[in-house]
């Protein structure tokens, strides 16, 4: 059986990201759950420690030495992206 060992945390953490309402924190939520999620496989023995340990080193990388600018950049991309859409949408153009 995969996972249990901290009672499926992962999960949660990812379900309620929607809830924080800023696109940055809820992308940072959501990468959170993956590392909670490999830290528990990895204790369930599911999943090698190296797994676990690429996971964490990819986490720190995006946001511990990562450019917050671009980062944010991106995530207003985003949102204008999507708010666009719903836009041509009601126009019947898309």
């Amino acid at each position: 059986m995969s996972g249990g060992y901290m009672n499926y945390i992962c999960f949660q953490i990812e379900e309620e990201a929607v809830h924080l309402q800023d696109s940055e924190m809820e992308a940072l939520a959501r990468d959170l759950a993956t590392v909670y999620h490999d830290a528990e496989w990895w204790h369930s023995g599911d999943i090698e420690e190296d797994s676990y340990r690429d996971t964490v080193r990819k986490f720190k990388k995006k946001w511990f030495k990562g450019n917050r600018t671009e980062r944010l950049k991106g995530y207003i991309d985003e949102e204008f992206n999507s708010c666009k859409e719903r836009c041509m949408k009601m126009l019947g153009e898309v």
